[in-house]
Parts: C-alpha cells; structure tokens; sequence
C-alpha cells in the first residue's frame, strides 16, 4: 500500500489509471472523516482518467499526527503530495472539508491547476455551521464515535436517498460507517481543525482556473447558498444544484454527478 512521508506526517495515497508522469491527473480531496474507498461509486465512471485518490492526515491509512488539522496544514501536505509524485498538470475535485482544502490551494495559483471542481462546500464557518460541528464535538466527546455518527447522519444524507434507503441509519450500516471512521483523536483533530476556517471568500478573487462548483439540494450541513457564495466569488465560475442529493453526492447519485464533472471536463459521458 503507498504511502510516503512529507510535512511531517505520513499519507496514504492511491493512483488508478496510467502513471502520472505528464499525463492530466485528475485528483480527488476527501471529505472531513472520509477515506479513498469513499470515491468507489464514482470509479467506474472514471475509465480512461488517471485518478489520485488520497486520505488527509488522520483519515483512512494515513497517519494520526497531533494537533489540529486546519484546512491550510492540509493544503501545504496536498502541495507537497503533488510535488513529490511528480504531478505536473492535473484537475482537482474537493467535497465538503475537501472542497474548503480545494479553494485554498487554487488561491495559492498553483501552476499546474487546470481545472477545479468544489462539491457541497462552503467558504467560511458561519455561528450555524459552528454549531453543527460543535454538537458532533460534543457526541464524540460524550458517547463516542457511534454518537457522534448517529448525530451527523440527518445533517449527511439527502431526503430522497433516506427515503429510498431506510438501512442507513440501522444497526448493521451504523457498525460499517464505525469500522471506516477516523479515531477518536484523528475526528478531535479534524474537527478543531476545521473550525479555525476563516472567510475565504476575499482571496477567492486569485482563482484562475475554470470552476464548476456543485451543491445538493438536500444538504441540510452545508446548503446551496454557501456553494452560491463561492461561485460569486470566484471568475467565471458556474454553480448547479444536483436535484435530489445531501451532502454525500458521491454516494446518492454518483451517475447524475459524473454527468456534470465530465461535461465540464469536457469529456464524453
């Protein structure tokens, strides 16, 4: 399993399709307790795309390092993970926590930024968005990672895709999202991290790249008006609302989200 040592931790990193090299990578920012096996909808889709997949320090396969993971520790260690494969050009795709990583490594112009997809995220940590991570603080805190997931699930998943799969918030699913959680220190770390988040949006302006930025129109943690703001702060950029999707878009519908990454893309679906 790859990994490798860089900004004083260690991440676990996974690349599908050709070798990097100078081919166009396609590179895909997890979301705050996810891991690389999250993108597995989407793989499928991806045929003919050379594809890095990564876990965030804390998450996954990756180490636990101590102290707070801020968005900006985690776009130095995406940089430094670019550069140490030898990525030259590639596009980015960032959900949730991923996506806030996502604008500030595009506001750091990298030069091998092509084009950049943010996915149900926000530019800033408004007193809501405060409060709904200091009540999933408070589970972890109080009962657990179990608590803590029992809590965050209505603010996860869409309307729709609960009504049409009551299973996820049975026991069984419940055990299976515990096993793929991040530890109990690595959540503390992320969660602290995530809440130093200042208002991005006055740096948004440095974003040269093509932006296609993506909200649910069910998802009640970070709903389409945070996206809105990104996409008003950002060049040129276009904000589409997926019908019927949460906060986990890659898991709810991940052929209608496909369509929109590769029309934007500017390949064939």
């Amino acid at each position: 399993m790859p990994k490798i040592s860089i900004n004083g931790t260690e991440l676990y990193y996974q690349i599908d399709g050709s070798a990097p090299g100078r081919n166009l990578v396609l590179v895909l920012a997890n979301g705050i307790f996810q891991r690389t096996e999250a993108w597995e909808p989407l793989m499928p889709f991806l045929q003919g795309f050379t594809v890095l997949r990564y876990d965030m320090r804390g998450q996954g396969q990756s180490a636990v390092a101590e102290g707070a993971y801020t968005p900006e520790l985690h776009a130095d260690d995406l940089q430094m993970l670019l550069q140490a494969l030898g990525i030259e050009d590639y596009h980015l795709l960032g959900l949730s926590n991923g996506g806030i990583v996502a604008q500030i490594h595009a506001t750091r112009r990298p030069r091998g930024l092509q084009k950049l997809i943010l996915l149900c995220t926000t530019p800033r940590v408004d007193p809501l968005i405060r409060a709904k991570v200091a009540s999933w603080q408070r589970a972890l805190e109080w009962g657990g990672t179990r608590v803590r997931l029992q809590i965050a699930l209505p603010w996860i998943w869409g309307r729709a895709f609960l009504e049409a799969h009551p299973e996820i918030d049975s026991p069984a699913a419940l055990d299976q999202m515990y096993v793929m959680s991040p530890t109990v220190e690595a959540q503390q770390n992320l969660m602290t991290g995530f809440l130093t988040l200042d208002d991005l949006r006055p740096q948004l302006g440095a974003i040269h790249a093509p932006t296609l930025v993506l909200s649910g129109e069910e998802d009640l943690l970070f709903p389409p008006h945070y996206s809105q703001e990104i996409a008003d702060a950002i060049p040129r950029a276009v904000h589409r609302v997926l019908p019927r999707v949460g906060h986990v878009a890659a898991l709810e519908n991940p052929t209608l989200l496909m369509q929109e990454i590769k029309s934007f893309l500017e390949v064939t679906a």
